[in-house]
């Protein structure tokens, strides 16, 4: 079990690019992080930021999806360059997924079995010392999957999906849980009950979550830690309380907080736009 005064993910003089971009500006490269360093607590953490500033690129680089170009990341103590060949390695991927779980922005996959089968067994394989079929039906309660259990994942709307996916995540029970905008298809009131029971399952349970999420009042309620992306210097965390001020969100953004809140539903029907195409 992981507490809030332990330090889950942290980046030690990190800097990172994309090679393409590097490639197309050799002159000028385009680079996410330049020699960043911060610690983000064990916990719930909301990742708040414009769009395109870095928040996917810090999950992915966390849950040692991406490497670093230089610098350390080190994932509960662990230096992620240790899973580096996890793509071509089934065992190493396994290692690594068992320690860092991922949800990516509009994962779509289809099965030959139904949702409720794909949940028992995700549950029987995972990582959780306890297993009782009280935790399952909660989930399944909670999330709202009961008529979804008899689909396929390629029969389900895109909110079932994503409640699906959020259910696997925590059944396969990795310390850690990565989560890239896990809820935009989601309606207002499931958004809340679903990101409150995942405050209290990790607040319960000692897991921690990482996630991105376009709303603003979301992620400044349902969140131990903000860590807080800014157009023009490097990243800040720390409880939510003192990092998620008003002064401090309209410095990021750089724009006022009402007009930050009137994008938050402009930012979601974009999203669904895209995930519909």
């Amino acid at each position: 079990m992981h507490t809030t005064d332990e330090t889950a993910v942290e980046f030690e003089e990190v800097t990172f690019f994309y090679p393409d971009e590097e490639d197309e500006n050799p002159g000028d490269p385009t680079r996410v992080f330049t020699d960043l360093s911060i610690r983000v607590p064990a916990g719930m953490t909301a990742l708040v930021g414009e769009n395109g500033i870095g928040k996917s690129s810090f999950l992915l680089l966390a849950g040692a999806r991406l490497m670093p170009m230089s610098g350390t990341i080190r994932l509960f103590g662990r230096d992620t360059r240790d899973f580096a060949d996890a793509p071509i390695d089934p065992s190493l991927e396994e290692e690594r997924n068992q320690l860092a779980s991922f949800i990516y922005q509009n994962m779509e996959f289809e099965t030959d079995e139904a949702i409720g089968g794909l949940m028992e067994a995700v549950y029987s394989m995972g990582r959780l010392e306890t297993r009782e079929s009280s935790f399952l039906e909660e989930l399944v309660e909670v999330l709202e999957l009961k008529d979804a259990r008899m689909k396929r994942m390629q029969e389900l709307s895109k909110g079932q999906l994503q409640r699906a996916v959020i259910a696997f995540s925590l059944l396969y029970g990795s310390p850690i849980v990565m989560m890239d905008e896990p809820v935009f298809a989601l309606e207002e009131a499931q958004k809340e009950r679903v990101f409150e029971y995942l405050l209290a399952y990790c607040r319960k349970n000692g897991t921690s979550i990482m996630y991105s999420a376009h709303n603003l009042e979301l992620s400044r309620k349902y969140s131990d830690s903000t860590l807080l992306f800014r157009k023009e210097a490097d990243p800040i965390v720390g409880p939510t309380s003192e990092i998620f001020t008003r002064d401090n969100i309209e410095k990021a953004y750089q724009a006022p907080m009402d007009t930050l809140y009137r994008r938050d539903s402009l930012y979601r029907q974009m999203l669904l736009g895209a995930a519909n195409s």
